[in-house]
């Protein structure tokens, strides 16, 4: 992914390739998506990024279905946990991913960092989490159990 960043950083910044190794990086860090600092200082149209970089990666056959994985979620009791997934992705490459995975069936939901809705929203910023928790019906953050770097998120149900 951070070849496809660098490159669109290159192309539509007209940089060189430490550049825009380096921009990328600092965008990473102070915004917590490389394309929050794109749309930010350049009005880069972030569905386009989408397309040329998070759509673009050759996952097919990279991800593959995996069993394990599949049980961990399956074993979830749902009567107290509502599994949902929540991605600093678009929501395309969200629902990509969990399908290579042959797990997309196992959540009821997923927040994603909407790149058409400007200005758009992100992790690590409180907002994000708060509409993670919104999307998801919790009633409060003390229901909530994040998982990981992944995209794989977890609340606990206590209806």
């Amino acid at each position: 992914m951070s070849v496809l960043i660098n490159n669109y950083f290159e192309k539509h910044l007209s940089l060189s390739t430490d550049d825009a190794d380096f921009l990328h990086q600092k965008y990473y860090k102070d915004y917590g998506l490389a394309i929050s600092g794109l749309v930010e200082h350049y009005k880069v149209d972030p569905l386009e990024f989408n397309r040329e970089v998070d759509d673009a990666l050759p996952l097919d056959g990279l991800i593959t279905p995996n069993p394990d994985l599949r049980r961990l979620l399956e074993d979830i009791d749902t009567s107290k946990v509502k599994p949902w997934l929540f991605t600093n992705a678009y929501i395309t490459h969200g629902q990509r991913v969990v399908k290579l995975l042959g797990i997309e069936d196992l959540f009821e939901g997923i927040t994603f960092c909407d790149y058409g809705k400007m200005p758009f929203i992100c992790k690590p910023h409180p907002e994000m989490y708060e509409k993670a928790e919104r999307e998801a019906g919790a009633l409060s953050s003390q229901e909530c159990y994040f998982v990981g770097q992944l995209i794989i998120s977890f609340w606990h149900n206590s209806c």
